[in-house]
């Protein structure tokens, strides 16, 4: 681990905002970045102590307790009151608390779906971020900056990302797969192969599941056109190609074959919510096709608390389909962390969300696998995964997440409007890919 932990001599936020001008570069015994003093004002020890409030609806509670216990324990003299939420009162309760001045120092924020909506009532990240060290946003991975960044809808940064998330991959029961004497598939054409071999063997064993909700389709529609058009989401989503345009359809026509040659079952669609992952993990699907959230099951120790009953799992990217395709996959970064304008511990704060997204907060809370960090340099140590397969799926996905090229974020009300629907027709056979392309673009057309 790095020597990323700060000495942050804590006094009165008034005697530390002026003791933060005589800051002086120092060093760590290992090499790692300048450790930051934060020097009272004539030399005086700490009046106060100083309480942090941090709201957020994500990562597990008890993750976060344990980052915020090490943050305390390397910043003597600042206590953080976590307060944690359900995810669906959250984005509705956050806002109007800011507005009022009544929520807190620090607030998680979903990127994608809040940043804009609350950035008004946040500390652009420009005005901050120096209150602790410098360069330490460098340290970032700067595709998630830059997302980040995107998400405000007006050019500034809000909110550092802890981690991003991204999809569709494809986990796979390692154990299975060997008995079989198989390996991972890299291209359709392999995956075919083994779907094949499941029919005719393992009759008790669904080959591919995944979820046949919109957004699940979504997702892998456009896994499966970012193979050959990295950014083609994006530049349809933001209307500088067609939806009827030859990307779009080549897009549509190798999802649809992938149903068309069985290689994923028709019958598989009518699975909803957690159950393809339920059948997976209870051994009863060779592959589950899902985003990098279920990365969980790789870890060793969420295996002994989730009654997963495959001793060995693996993963990696979605098979590519057509020619000269490459493995790819759209991500976002998922969680980020801002200071609000309310906030009367500014420094503080900053000294909180530097320690969890560039310093030693980082490993506790990746340990769970949940998301894949924005700290550039970072892997989770061995330890973390149950097997080596484990391990070698989760650095693939990792750098699928870090490269992916069109944001993981579909136009939700486009979505349900539409093409859902239209994506879903496709992959039942009900529509051909340039009737569904054709139809996609009015439906577009019409909404804008």
């Amino acid at each position: 681990m790095r020597g990323t932990t700060r000495v942050f001599a804590v006094t009165t936020t008034a005697a530390l905002a002026l003791g933060l001008a005589a800051c002086s570069p120092g060093g760590t015994a290992d090499g790692g970045r300048p450790v930051q003093q934060a020097v009272p004002t004539g030399g005086q020890k700490s009046a106060k102590p100083v309480t942090l409030t941090y709201w957020t609806s994500f990562l597990p509670d008890a993750t976060l307790r344990e980052a915020i216990t090490a943050f305390e324990t390397a910043h003597p003299g600042v206590k953080v009151e976590l307060r944690s939420f359900d995810e669906s009162g959250y984005h509705g309760r956050l806002p109007k608390e800011l507005a009022a001045d009544k929520a807190a120092d620090v607030v998680g924020l979903r990127i994608p779906a809040m940043t804009g909506e609350i950035r008004d009532l946040l500390r652009p990240v420009a005005e901050w971020k120096d209150k602790v060290s410098a360069g330490w946003i460098d340290e970032l991975d700067e595709a998630a900056i830059d997302r980040t960044e995107k998400a405000a809808g007006n050019g500034k940064l809000y909110a550092v990302p802890m981690g991003s998330s991204g999809g569709a991959v494809m986990y796979y029961n390692a154990g299975l797969l060997s008995e079989l004497g198989m390996s991972f598939p890299e291209r359709a054409a392999d995956l075919e192969t083994i779907v094949r071999r499941v029919k005719k063997e393992l009759s008790d064993v669904q080959p591919v599941v995944f979820s046949g909700e919109p957004r699940g389709q979504e997702e892998l529609l456009f896994t499966i056109a970012g193979q050959s058009h990295p950014t083609l989401s994006d530049e349809l989503l933001a209307g500088r190609k067609a939806w009827n345009g030859p990307d779009a359809v080549s897009a549509l026509t190798a999802y649809r074959s992938l149903f068309e040659r069985g290689v994923l079952a028709r019958s598989a669609l009518k699975l909803k919510g957690d159950r393809p992952a339920e059948l997976f993990r209870s051994g009863k699907a060779l592959f589950l096709v899902d985003d990098s959230g279920q990365s969980p099951m790789l870890s060793a120790s969420h295996r002994k608390t989730a009654k997963i009953s495959v001793k060995n799992v693996g993963a990696g990217p979605f098979p590519t389909i057509l020619p000269e395709a490459e493995p790819a996959v759209r991500s976002t970064p998922e969680v980020g962390l801002a200071v609000t304008k309310s906030s009367k511990h500014v420094a503080e704060a900053a000294a909180l969300v530097e320690f969890l997204t560039v310093g030693d907060g980082v490993p506790i809370w990746a340990k769970r696998l949940t998301m894949i960090p924005a700290r550039e340099d970072f892997r989770p140590e061995s330890s973390v995964f149950a097997t080596p397969e484990g391990k070698k799926g989760h650095a693939a996905i990792e750098e699928l997440v870090r490269d992916g090229g069109s944001a993981n974020v579909p136009d939700e009300v486009f979505l349900k409007r539409a093409e859902g629907a239209i994506i879903l027709d496709v992959a039942h056979g009900r529509l051909t890919a340039r009737k569904a392309a054709d139809r996609l673009q009015k439906e577009w057309a019409r909404g804008q």
